[in-house]
């Protein structure tokens, strides 16, 4: 097995850690509180990294025009609303049922890319775009104790608009990077994220008390569950990016898509073995529905990535 599959594993297995850490944490607050707070949190912690690609690249992060700057400092402040309605609807769904409808990203991202980047589609991307969005539809449907379909429409609006927001986030990060140095662009979308947060903390009252509630009054073991799940992250999207540069980046993303199936294995093991941090629906029909429909998901996405040129 190559070096760079196993590299690329470590971020959609951090990830998939991520999102029952934040389904967790958010499970503490009652009426979405956890949401505003998380959001802060996530959004301030961007600065972390600043420092050090400040110094690493001082002579270059101004080398950089208004326009570019302008535009990456938009791109935090979309990634920062696009994780707020992921919140949104982790807050109100399964980790396991939620990430694998992110699967819309790609989809999302191949349009937006033909418009913005003027990047073809072929025939087999748009087949393999319907059988994800057959995958996400199916998981979009719950069965409940009296064998009864009812469509999740709620969690599956939140998460359209989340991916739609991520995946233009994207590929205008991608238009700049192309131009622009990579490192620079991600300092300055931090910059936009960071003062997303701030801005954030300042003037919106909810959010803001909700902020200084979690972090005044939670345990200890809330706190350092946030500082572990930001750890995590940014060890994922290094693990990501260096993947990038040593293996195709279709192949890599082949690889992100199996968080779909990370999230929903340790749902189940977390669900049999630690109940009070995970619980989610293992009965045999639910189990079944999910693993199907996540499969369809992962199928429709290897088939997506692999027919990039």
């Amino acid at each position: 097995m190559s070096n760079w599959f196993l590299i690329a594993l470590i971020a959609p297995i951090l990830w998939s850690v991520i999102n029952h850490i934040d389904k967790y944490i958010l499970s503490k607050y009652q009426d979405g509180r956890g949401v505003g707070a998380l959001l802060i949190f996530s959004s301030l912690s961007s600065i972390i990294i600043l420092p050090f690609l400040a110094i690493f690249y001082r002579s270059k992060i101004f080398n950089i025009s208004l326009t570019d700057f302008l535009i990456l400092f938009f791109v935090g402040f979309l990634s920062a609303t696009a994780f707020y309605f992921y919140l949104k609807a982790m807050d109100i769904e399964e980790a396991s049922i939620v990430i694998p409808l992110f699967q819309f990203d790609p989809v999302f991202g191949y349009i937006l890319s033909y418009f913005i980047l003027k990047e073809s589609l072929n025939i087999s991307q748009i087949l393999a775009s319907v059988l994800i969005l057959v995958g996400i539809i199916l998981l979009s449907i719950e069965i409940d104790e009296e064998n009864k379909l009812k469509f999740k429409k709620k969690a599956l609006f939140l998460v359209v608009i989340s991916s739609f927001i991520f995946a233009l986030s994207g590929v205008l990060f991608k238009k700049l990077a192309l131009v622009d140095s990579f490192w620079i662009s991600i300092f300055w979308q931090y910059v936009g994220l960071t003062v997303f947060g701030i801005l954030i903390l300042i003037f919106y009252k909810k959010f803001r008390q909700d902020f200084i509630t979690m972090v005044t009054t939670s345990k200890l073991k809330i706190l350092s569950l946030n500082i572990i799940s930001e750890i995590l992250y940014i060890i994922g999207a290094l693990a990501n990016n260096f993947a990038i540069l040593i293996a195709p980046i279709a192949l890599v993303f082949v690889v992100n898509s199996y968080q779909s199936l990370f999230v929903f294995t340790i749902g189940v093991l977390f669900t049999i073995f630690f109940p009070k941090f995970v619980s989610e629906k293992i009965s045999s029909k639910h189990f079944l529905h999910k693993l199907i429909s996540i499969i369809i998901i992962i199928i429709g996405s290897y088939l997506l990535y692999s027919t990039t040129s």
